[in-house]
């Protein structure tokens, strides 16, 4: 997920600045590409272990809020959705089906090897989950 969201975050920013002169996309790319970085910090603030297998998903569904709030300010205060949000929407949405679609194929298993070869990480199961923590007595 993370190698992707880096992607998407760099060129909705690279977008953004390549708009700079053009305010209300500027602004509306920038804000998008925030909340691409913030999933991060929902994967830390949500209870991801009650969350498996769907974690990914309602991490993204949770950084989906902030265009969403976005696009009802442009409701409210134009009538209409900017097309700024649009795409740049449209660019998040790739980026949530292109990580399913690379994590569950050989080639996203062939990279999970790659990767972990040589490390204890190398020994899991890539679809495998953690174990929940013990509770705490």
């Amino acid at each position: 997920m993370n190698p992707l969201g880096v992607l998407t975050f760099a060129g909705l920013t690279a977008a953004g600045i390549a708009a700079r002169r053009r305010t209300a996309w500027h602004r509306r790319l920038h804000y998008c590409a925030m909340a691409v970085l913030i999933g991060p910090a929902f994967g830390r603030l949500l209870p991801m272990p009650l969350l498996i297998p769907y974690a990914g998903e309602v991490v993204f569904a949770a950084l989906m809020l902030f265009p969403l709030a976005g696009c009802i300010a442009d409701l409210r205060r134009a009538g209409r959705v900017h097309p700024a949000f649009v795409a740049a929407i449209g660019v998040m949405l790739t980026m949530q089906v292109a990580i399913n679609l690379v994590t569950f194929s050989p080639a996203g298993a062939a990279i999970y090897r790659a990767v972990t070869a040589g490390s204890p990480g190398g020994t899991v199961d890539p679809y495998a989950f953690a174990p929940s923590p013990p509770p705490v007595p």
